[in-house]
């Protein structure tokens, strides 16, 4: 066992201290320990070194097209005004998602160093009514319904609750087609907040399922992606942090369900 401290201790963390079962039971014991001290170890640091490689492949490519169209501005390849005018707007659209890309990096970080959220009541019925009144908007041609039955009040920060929601229906109407239907619905129950948002869509393969909320991830090529991998694992972040749950299920050919359950807040009459 000292050997093998001592490796480890200069740097060889493929080592793992020998568990004897015949020896003293306490040093077993330590020893399973240290080795599962150094596998959580490991483990981050595998998750943070494929973390940062995925943020520097994401960043590079609308670096790389905006880089692009200036260098061949600035070698007088764009001498008519519309194709200038037509690579300016590229240009801006690739610094759009590169700066949405880095302030969505910056509220994942925020949140996994637990920084603390604002705490008051907020009416996630009306939080849901806003953002379908906001997508509605933006998407006019889809079929976009709310469900609620009054008020259902959270203790939490407002603003990051109302993006759990956006990102949400975003994601329903980003990965389904025109026609499928997009319903989100407010119910309290057994003391909790249930803010649930389905679509009827192409559907979720199961294997990927266990994936869904992980960064950068995207899944199957039939639910079209065209951004960053990160919203719905803002989503998940951010429920966690006010002490809920998202869960996600989805029967292929027939539509996905997000559910972010939330403890609720006993408002007293005044």
């Amino acid at each position: 066992m000292a050997e093998h401290a001592e490796r480890i201790a200069e740097g060889d963390r493929t080592l793992r201290l020998p568990v004897e079962s015949s020896g003293d039971p306490a040093i077993a014991r330590m020893a399973s320990t240290v080795n599962l001290a150094f596998d959580v170890q490991e483990d981050a640091e595998n998750r943070m070194r494929s973390f940062v490689a995925d943020a520097s492949h994401e960043l590079r490519t609308p670096l790389t097209t905006a880089s692009g169209w200036v260098e061949l501005y600035l070698r007088g390849g764009l001498t008519d005004p519309e194709a200038l005018a037509e690579a300016m707007a590229r240009v801006e659209r690739q610094l759009g998602r590169m700066r949405l890309l880095t302030d969505e990096l910056s509220l994942l970080a925020r949140t996994d160093a637990g920084r603390p959220l604002e705490n008051a009541p907020v009416d996630l019925a009306a939080v849901a009514a806003e953002v379908v009144s906001d997508a509605r908007v933006l998407h006019p041609e889809r079929r976009l319904t709310v469900q609620t039955d009054g008020p259902a009040v959270v203790l939490g920060d407002e603003p990051r609750l109302t993006q759990v929601a956006r990102n949400l229906v975003g994601n329903a109407l980003q990965h389904t087609p025109p026609d499928a239907d997009v319903t989100v619905s407010i119910r309290s129950s057994d003391g909790r907040v249930i803010l649930r948002v389905h679509d009827t869509g192409p559907g979720i393969p199961s294997e990927q399922l266990p994936r869904v909320f992980e960064r950068f991830w995207r899944g199957d090529s039939s639910r079209h992606s065209a951004g960053s991998g990160l919203g719905l694992a803002i989503a998940h972040a951010l429920v966690s942090a006010h002490g809920g749950i998202l869960r996600v299920t989805s029967t292929p050919g027939q539509g996905t369900t997000f559910e972010a359950s939330l403890p609720a807040l006993d408002v007293q009459p005044a």
